[in-house]
């Protein structure tokens, strides 16, 4: 899909930057959702793996989302192979500082990959490590990191693998927004009238962006600008010890806070209904599901 930015968008984004956001906010969007884009292509189903995907929003993790985990792979004596490469402390990972939340909870079964180089990555023992798990677990830090070191990689490969035959990827903050076909970093938030390259994630979740801390940081609005630059895009931002757990076509809620969905159908509805659009995303609180094929919530 190819994106040129138009002059009355760039207007749009620089006054954006400087004014109140809430006072450009219809028009904004409503410019995304009419502008036009050759190749734009929406899909129905963006994740149709047997898997599940478990996107936690970063902060600290409340035991329901450790046993819903653990419920999702079989037990806590099933394998389970832990990523940190997000995080720079390799002292913390030598210690093995990554490993500790899982052995508190009774994780017995627990594997390490961790890896600066691609080439390294490549390594036979690695694949093996993850045809044989259960579920991979990427922890926090700089999501650029993991997309480096495993992006295109045959062990991105096998994990894809392991949604398709039934396994759970889990991640929390940067281990979060990997999970999306693209990423978003600090120049995208500190400039957000101009645009960027996106780094490309693992695309575990096809035509997805996700982001994390969202409440507890004042992110709420960071990912417009993304869908703008790409509107094949579904937005997720997660508030901190909150999950969205992806299954098939649904998408639900565990934690303490919300989970908001950024959806284009749904802006195309409220154009269509209100002439505008009012409520550029979606919250969602535990227990409550989407889906992502009707693109509302479920009764």
């Amino acid at each position: 899909m190819r994106f040129v930015m138009s002059r009355r968008l760039y207007f749009i984004l620089y006054q954006w930057s400087i004014y109140p956001r809430l006072f450009f906010l219809p028009l904004f969007i409503s410019l995304i959702v009419t502008m036009e884009v050759k190749g734009q292509t929406t899909s129905s189903d963006p994740f149709p793996q047997a898997g599940k995907l478990i996107i936690i929003g970063g902060g600290s993790i409340p035991d329901t989302i450790f046993q819903l985990f653990a419920s999702s792979i079989g037990g806590r004596d099933q394998s389970v192979v832990v990523i940190p490469t997000a995080t720079g402390d390799e002292k913390y990972i030598r210690e093995g500082g990554h490993l500790k939340k899982f052995i508190e909870r009774g994780f017995s079964q627990l594997n390490t990959i961790h890896t600066r180089d691609r080439l390294v990555a490549e390594d036979q023992a690695f694949i093996n490590l993850v045809r044989g798990a259960r579920g991979i677990f990427f922890g926090g830090g700089d999501q650029q990191r993991l997309a480096d070191a495993y992006g295109g990689t045959r062990l991105h490969e096998e994990m894809r693998a392991l949604l398709n035959r039934g396994g759970v990827i889990m991640g929390t903050s940067a281990g979060a927004s990997i999970m999306g076909s693209v990423l978003m970093g600090g120049d995208h938030r500190l400039n957000p009238h101009k645009t960027h390259q996106l780094p490309k994630g693992l695309g575990f979740m096809g035509n997805t962006a996700i982001d994390q801390h969202v409440l507890a940081r004042n992110r709420q609005f960071d990912l417009l600008p993304i869908m703008a630059a790409d509107t094949s895009l579904f937005g997720i931002a997660i508030d901190e010890s909150t999950a969205a757990i992806v299954d098939g076509n649904v998408l639900s809620v565990a934690g303490d806070s919300y989970v908001l969905v950024y959806d284009r159908i749904q802006w195309k509805r409220q154009e269509k209904e209100w002439g505008s659009i009012h409520k550029p995303f979606i919250l969602l609180k535990e227990g409550q599901r989407y889906d992502l094929r009707k693109h509302e919530i479920m009764k």
